[in-house]
């Protein structure tokens, strides 16, 4: 589906980056319809109640300063249901992947959860990567459904080109570890 149907049919909530949160000035004030669209990670969705929303599919290498941009663009969305796991399974408690490509949350992962110590860290995934794991790190919603569990991990703030190499007590005051695991179906 389109952004740009969503938010003729629909009144919207909106979490994310500020041209994210604009684009509640385009939606359809008349709806007696509510859908929220996101670019959060949904383990900050849990916090808020949320457990069905629309992803947007944004390009990694575009910048959007307004609402406006990323109607100009004519993005893709697609319907998500989440789910937390406040019980984890035994069962699911295997077959552990990293999914970061930052240095310092690596280390803080291993040290944090030694079943991570010798899990395999990707950079860049691939369904084909964490199809069937349990990841940690940071996943776009589009390859969420591909895995078992996903554990977000997050630095509130991080501009990779800044804080590329951020550290220490600087990051450990920073980060944010998913606190229980999720699972994100695709189901539009």
């Amino acid at each position: 589906m389109k952004l740009n149907d969503l938010l003729k049919e629909n009144k919207i909530v909106a979490f994310g980056f500020d041209a994210v949160k604009d684009l509640v000035r385009f939606d359809n004030k008349d709806s007696e319809n509510t859908v929220i669209i996101s670019t959060i990670a949904p383990s900050l969705l849990v916090r808020h109640g949320v457990n069905e929303y629309y992803g947007l599919e944004l390009s990694k290498d575009t910048v959007y300063k307004t609402g406006l941009d990323i109607i100009k663009a004519d993005i893709d969305v697609s319907k998500y249901r989440l789910h937390a796991l406040e019980i984890y399974p035994l069962e699911k408690q295997q077959d552990f992947v990293i999914a970061s490509r930052h240095e310092g949350t690596i280390e803080i992962l291993k040290n944090e959860f030694p079943f991570l110590e010798n899990a395999p860290v990707y950079e860049r995934v691939e369904a084909d990567d964490i199809k069937g794991k349990h990841v940690f790190g940071i996943l776009p919603h589009h390859l969420i459904p591909e895995c078992d569990l996903y554990t977000s991990i997050s630095i509130k703030g991080f501009d990779y080109v800044k804080d590329n190499d951020i550290k220490g007590v600087e990051l450990i005051e920073r980060i944010h570890i998913a606190e229980t695991p999720i699972m994100l179906e695709k189901i539009d």
